[in-house]
């Protein structure tokens, strides 16, 4: 049982005693918690970060007003939510729902604080006719005018931020978290890229913290010295002319015993860069990417320092508190993947966290960021969390609540056919409810599909995950494995059980295509000898697999051209993970072709032809097919037909091809179904 003393040690912060070193970092818009359908579940996230064992949790961000920061909040397929607050009612339901919001989290022992943000020149020109503000006026690329503050202006907003932090701290908040970073309106004040004033505002650091100072001092003189003020900075904007370290730390000194801040929260990046600027990790940069850029303020002040980004395990975040390079690791889309974090670090359950992926499923992020992304929408869709079935939020599979599904009525046999993730999933959860589960997997090892991240370099979080299943399916003695073993008619007759399972998976899509019986399957090429593969290599499928597959292939040494035939790689996703993923297969001189159709697959190569009709072979030591991948729905069937009357629940990408959260979720809900 591994113990981590630092992380799990008390810490005053302002007049609070925090009782370990783990902040839930904001995830989504705080607004949304007072939308009627989704309320209770916005609400239900943050609580589970306090009832998780968190220190302090941030509730997400909201603009001090709605007028020169409103920015309407985007769901779903680019919907527009347009939600306002009047921050001087103390008596509406929307108050209610704050004061509901402050408690359900100090209910449970966690320091209760808000995000309060302004978008700056950020804000969009909307039909209201007001102008976005910035530090000065110019007119964007697309035509938007900017006003440049005046000093009217700045009161104003200062008196906005001063205004909605008293509302905050009136419906039971301890603290306010005040959003200085990430291309914002006070980060756009601090950074050279954008405050290009010549007034006392603009030059030196010194200048230039001049408003953001009069916003904080605000705060402080409307709440008082006991009300909680943490501030989010960018440790490095990592853009051209942003803001860089140095600056950064000297702001912070700027704020050193005038009594204005009680904690500094070290992110990074921008906005609308969130993959390129590093304001989001992803599976191909560090953990704790920022821990050295809060180790510098830390250095440099007595205030406590918090640090933000790509903190997944308890191993990290204690080295990050033991090195002093931190006071308080900050966790964002780690409290989606597992809000009990604290509760099993703790309690020396460390090894049973789920730790985030970094996929960015949950939060795919804006479209923009590439130069091939389609422009047709502002921000996709959030999802629910790849490797989190448990825990309800706004954006979360839940059809039906935990505590709505029905209790089993006995102990019932459950057989399960097939150990990848989904199947493993469901046999942790029937185990959980009492069952007794076999699980066969007709392999040496469970692990199915994700068998292959025992060999992907790229792919450590994923293969992390995949350990953790086994580890759960080891410590339940209620489970029976069964290795190299098919599932058959026959085995559902031996075993007779009460419930089936269905999980086994997909096999490659072979498409009527001359000389496809040359290639070889994407997937076989992780559990083949790398001499086995051609130093010259053809991708046939620019989708996410046929990508990441090149990239592992690319690592490996060999040169990778895809070919794709739509107009853009990875055409199903978007946001950060894929602009990150082209990113580094163009880092790795991976070289590719899209709107090509391949015609054939010859000896020394593919045929294709381009988008202009003309044909030209693309010369290949080896042809990957990558062209999908089907359900096997006959075996399926075959299965079905053998257990006869009983429930049977199939899963995962014998249904359809999913992705690895769908057949978790779905593993998920199979389990509970079983009465």
């Amino acid at each position: 049982m591994k113990q981590y003393p630092n992380l799990c040690s008390p810490i005053q912060i302002g007049r609070f005693t925090y009782r370990n070193r783990i902040e839930a970092a904001p995830t989504i818009f705080a607004s949304l918690a007072l939308v009627p359908p989704i309320s209770d579940r916005v609400i239900r996230m943050t609580e589970d970060r306090a009832k998780g064992g968190s220190a302090s949790v941030i509730s997400g961000e909201i603009p001090v007003n709605f007028d020169d920061s409103l920015r309407p909040v985007v769901v779903g397929e680019g919907k527009f939510l347009s939600i306002v607050i009047d921050y001087h009612n103390y008596t509406d339901e929307n108050f209610k729902i704050f004061q509901k919001n402050a408690q359900s989290i100090k209910k449970h022992g966690a320091v209760a604080i808000a995000e309060l943000s302004h978008f700056g020149e950020e804000k969009p020109l909307l039909d209201d006719g007001i102008l976005p503000l910035g530090p000065v006026s110019y007119t964007k690329p697309d035509g938007t005018p900017v006003k440049g503050f005046d000093k009217a202006d700045m009161d104003k907003v200062a008196n906005d931020f001063a205004t909605a932090a008293v509302y905050m701290q009136k419906a039971g908040f301890d603290g306010v978290f005040v959003h200085c970073g990430h291309g914002w309106l006070i980060g756009q004040f601090l950074s050279l890229r954008n405050n290009r004033r010549t007034d006392e505002y603009g030059g030196s650091i010194q200048n230039r913290a001049r408003f953001p100072l009069q916003i904080l001092e605000r705060i402080r003189e409307r709440c008082g010295p006991d009300f909680l003020i943490e501030i989010r900075l960018s440790g490095e904007e990592n853009m051209p002319n942003g803001i860089t370290i140095d600056e950064t730390v000297e702001f912070c000194r700027m704020l050193e015993g005038r009594g204005l801040v009680d904690l500094i929260h070290i992110s990074a990046g921008h906005y609308y860069s969130p993959a390129r600027s590093h304001e989001f990790s992803t599976i191909f940069l560090p953990h704790g990417l920022n821990a050295d850029y809060a180790a510098a303020v830390k250095k440099a002040v007595s205030i406590p320092v918090a640090v933000v980004g790509g903190i997944t395990s308890a191993e990290v975040a204690e080295q990050i508190i033991a090195e002093g390079k931190a006071d308080i690791v900050s966790m964002g889309r780690q409290m989606i993947a597992d809000p009990d974090f604290a509760l099993k670090a703790c309690s020396g359950r460390g090894d049973e966290i789920r730790e985030c992926l970094r996929c960015c499923i949950c939060y795919p992020g804006p479209y923009g960021e590439h130069a091939t992304d389609p422009d047709s929408q502002y921000l996709p869709g959030l999802g629910s969390c790849t490797i989190n079935p448990y825990n309800v939020n706004s954006f979360s599979h839940h059809k039906v609540l935990p505590e709505d599904m029905p209790e089993p009525e006995g102990s019932r046999r459950v057989l399960i056919i097939g150990g990848g993730p989904g199947g493993m999933q469901a046999a942790i959860d029937a185990a959980d409810r009492g069952h007794q589960v076999t699980l066969v997997d007709d392999h040496e090892r469970l692990g199915g599909i994700l068998r292959l991240t025992d060999f992907d370099y790229f792919k450590r979080d994923l293969f992390n995950f995949k350990e953790l299943l086994v580890r759960e399916i080891a410590k339940r003695k209620s489970i029976e494995v069964r290795l190299n073993t098919t599932g058959t008619p026959e085995l559902i007759r031996e075993i007779n059980p009460d419930a089936l399972v269905i999980a086994i998976g997909a096999e490659p899509m072979i498409l009527p295509l001359p000389g496809i019986d040359r290639t070889m399957n994407a997937i076989d090429t992780y559990f083949l000898p790398d001499e086995a593969i051609g130093k010259k290599v053809v991708m046939l499928g620019g989708g996410l697999v046929g990508c990441e597959v090149a990239l592992e292939l690319a690592h490996k040494g060999h040169e990778v051209m895809v070919v794709e035939m739509k107009e853009r790689l990875v055409a199903e996703a978007i946001g950060i993970h894929r602009t990150a993923l082209l990113d580094k297969m163009d880092e790795l001189g991976i070289q590719s072709t899209v709107r090509a159709t391949a015609l054939e697959v010859r000896e020394n190569g593919v045929l294709v032809r381009d988008g202009e009709g003309m044909e030209k072979t693309i010369p290949a030591d080896t042809v990957v097919n990558c062209l999908g991948m089907k359900a096997r729905r006959a075996e399926v069937q075959m299965l079905r037909e053998a257990a006869g009357d009983i429930p049977v629940f199939e899963i995962g990408d014998c249904v359809r091809a999913a992705k690895v959260g769908e057949a978790v979720q779905e593993g998920y809900t199979a389990a509970l179904s079983i009465i």
